[in-house]
C-alpha cells in the first residue's frame, strides 16, 4: 500500500485527497501549519477526516510516507522543502507541485538533496477542482517516471516530461504567458468596450474571428478567475516573467499582464460582486473603477 502525505491542505490538496480517498491501495495523511491554529484547526481537521486523511500534528509525521505532495503557497516552496528533507525516508519521493518557476524548483531540489529522499517537480496544468485526482500534472526529475507510474495506478494523471527539475515548471510558466495574457487582454478590451458602449459588438466581432470558442463563456471564466484568485494569478505571472528573464529574454507582456490582473482584482474587491456574476457583472465595475481619474 502506498502512503501519500500532503504538505499543505488547501483547496488543491483537499480535492486530490477526496478523489483518492477510499482506494484500497492508498493511505493518506496531511500536515498543515493551520492544524496548530485553534481558530482554524477544527474545521480543517474535519475536512481532512471527511476525506479519509490522517491529520499530522508535526511535519515529522511524513517520515512514514512513500510519496509526499507539497502544495503550499509559492513563497513557502523552498522553506517547506528544507523543513521536510530531514524526515524523508530513504526511498521516499518528494513531489513539489507548487506554482513557481524553475529556479525556485531547483532551490527546493537542493534542499531535498540534503536528506535521504528524492525530488521530483510537478506542474499542475489545470484548476484542480473539478478534476480532483485526475487533474493533469507534468513531472520532471530522476524518478519522475517512477512517480507517474506509482500515482497513476491510484487514479492520478501524471506525465513525465524530463529528467531535470525545472522542465515541467518551465512548460507551465511559459504556457501562463498565453493563458493569463488572454485574461489581461479581455480585461483591457472589455473595460474599454464598456466605456464606449460596444461590449456586445466587440464580443460578436471576436466570435467571428475566432469561431472555435464561445467568447462570452471565455470572458465569464477568465474574469471570474481574476475576481476570485487574482492575487495568486499575479504571483504566478510574476514567476512566469522571471522564468522568461532567466533565459536572457525580456518579458514586457508578462509584466504588463501582472499589472493588469492586479489592478482588476483590486478594482472588483468590496464591490458586492459574486464569482458567478459573469462578464456582464464584472465589466461595468472594471470600466468604472479602472478609469485613470478614479
Amino acid at each position: 500500500m502506498t502512503k501519500i502525505a500532503f504538505i499543505g491542505f488547501g483547496e488543491a490538496a483537499q480535492s486530490i485527497a477526496g478523489g483518492l480517498s477510499g482506494r484500497n491501495a492508498a493511505r493518506l495523511a496531511a500536515y498543515d501549519l493551520r492544524f496548530k491554529d485553534p481558530a482554524a484547526s477544527a474545521g480543517l481537521r474535519g475536512l481532512a477526516v471527511e476525506r479519509g486523511v490522517e491529520p499530522l500534528d508535526d511535519i515529522a509525521g511524513i517520515a512514514s510516507a512513500d510519496v509526499i505532495l507539497s502544495l503550499v503557497v509559492g513563497a513557502a516552496t523552498t522553506a517547506v522543502a528544507a523543513s521536510a528533507a530531514p524526515y524523508l525516508a530513504e526511498n521516499a519521493i518528494f513531489i513539489d507541485l507548487n506554482s513557481v518557476g524553475p529556479e525556485t524548483k531547483t532551490l527546493a531540489a537542493q534542499e531535498i538533496a540534503m536528506g535521504k529522499g528524492s525530488f521530483v517537480e510537478g506542474a499542475v496544468m489545470a484548476r484542480v477542482p473539478p478534476y480532483a485526482e485526475k487533474v493533469p500534472i507534468l513531472v520532471a526529475g530522476s524518478r519522475a517516471r517512477e512517480a507517474a507510474e506509482r500515482l497513476n495506478v491510484l487514479g492520478m494523471n501524471l506525465e513525465a516530461v524530463g529528467d531535470t527539475p525545472g522542465q515541467a515548471s518551465s512548460l507551465k510558466m511559459i504556457r501562463s504567458v498565453m493563458i493569463k495574457g488572454v485574461e489581461a487582454l479581455l480585461i483591457e478590451a472589455l473595460s474599454s468596450a464598456e466605456r464606449a458602449g460596444v461590449t456586445e459588438r466587440i464580443l460578436d466581432s471576436v466570435q467571428e474571428t475566432f469561431p472555435g470558442l464561445d467568447w462570452r463563456n471565455v470572458a465569464d471564466y477568465y474574469l471570474s478567475r481574476t475576481f476570485e484568485h487574482g492575487a495568486r494569478r499575479v504571483t504566478e505571472m510574476t514567476e512566469a516573467a522571471e522564468t522568461i528573464e532567466s533565459f536572457g529574454l525580456n518579458a514586457p507582456m508578462s509584466r504588463a499582464a501582472c499589472e493588469t490582473i492586479a489592478a482588476a482584482h483590486a478594482a472588483m474587491k468590496d464591490q458586492g460582486l459574486s464569482v458567478n456574476d459573469g462578464y456582464r457583472g464584472f465589466v461595468p465595475v472594471l470600466a468604472r473603477r479602472l478609469a485613470k481619474d478614479s
